[in-house]
Formats: C-alpha cells, sequence, structure tokens
C-alpha cells in the first residue's frame, strides 16, 4: 500500500515538473515586445471585439507586456464607450498599466465622474496605486 502511494505520488510530481518545464519554455518562445506592438495596434482600432480582447489580454499579462504607447487609445475607451462594461475593462487596463499620465488623470476624473461604479473603482486604484508609490 505504501509502495503504491509512493509510486503515484512520485508520478504526479513527475508529471507536475514536465508540465511546469514545457509551459516555461514556451513562454519563454514568445517575443512579448512583438506581442505588445500588436496590442498597441489592436488598441487603435475601431472594432470593439478586437480592443476588449487586446485589453483582457494586456490585463492577463501585464507584467510582460509595455503598452504605453496606447494609454490614450485605452483611455478613450474609458472616458467615451457606451458599454459600462468596457469602460471598467478599460480602467482596470489603466490601472495595470501604471502609467503615470492616466494615474493623475483619473484623480481629475474622481471628481467629475457620474457613474457611482465607475467612481467606486476610481478611487480604489487611486488608493492602491498611492499605496505602491509610498511603498517603493
Amino acid at each position: 500500500m505504501k509502495s503504491g502511494l509512493k509510486l503515484l505520488t512520485l508520478a504526479a510530481v513527475s508529471i507536475a515538473l514536465l508540465s511546469w518545464n514545457n509551459s516555461s519554455a514556451q513562454e519563454k518562445a514568445i517575443n512579448w515586445k512583438l506581442v505588445s506592438k500588436n496590442l498597441v495596434r489592436s488598441l487603435a482600432s475601431e472594432n470593439d471585439g478586437l480592443r476588449q480582447s487586446a485589453m483582457d489580454f494586456f490585463v492577463k499579462h501585464s507584467d510582460k507586456l509595455d503598452i504605453n504607447d496606447a494609454v490614450y487609445s485605452v483611455m478613450n475607451v474609458y472616458r467615451n464607450h457606451d458599454d459600462l462594461r468596457m469602460r471598467k475593462l478599460a480602467l482596470v487596463t489603466l490601472y495595470k498599466m501604471q502609467n503615470k499620465w492616466a494615474m493623475e488623470f483619473l484623480k481629475v476624473d474622481l471628481r467629475f465622474q457620474d457613474s457611482q461604479e465607475l467612481k467606486r473603482m476610481v478611487a480604489a486604484i487611486l488608493q492602491e496605486h498611492e499605496g505602491k508609490k509610498k511603498a517603493s
């Protein structure tokens, strides 16, 4: 019984290590600079689905990407889009970008924001940003 359990544990650990090593190798093969460039282009598009996918992808992989060149495109979605969900996604994207200009703009926007839901999100983002700034 014990040897069967040891064998099963060893097999599980081996599979986990192999899959981790494989995913790590795949991630290293990605040209994140090129992905960033394509995301900037996608965010400037008029296609809502493309912009939504680009923002979603950025939020998930923001630690590896740089889309600061698209800050105005994302801010435009946040300020002017008709769909509140799209505006929220743009707001999260702006937060993940940690762009100084965007954070300063959000400070001003907080005073004039009509949507209480967005106002709460902006306040939370600014509070988190200030906390990170003080910590560093």
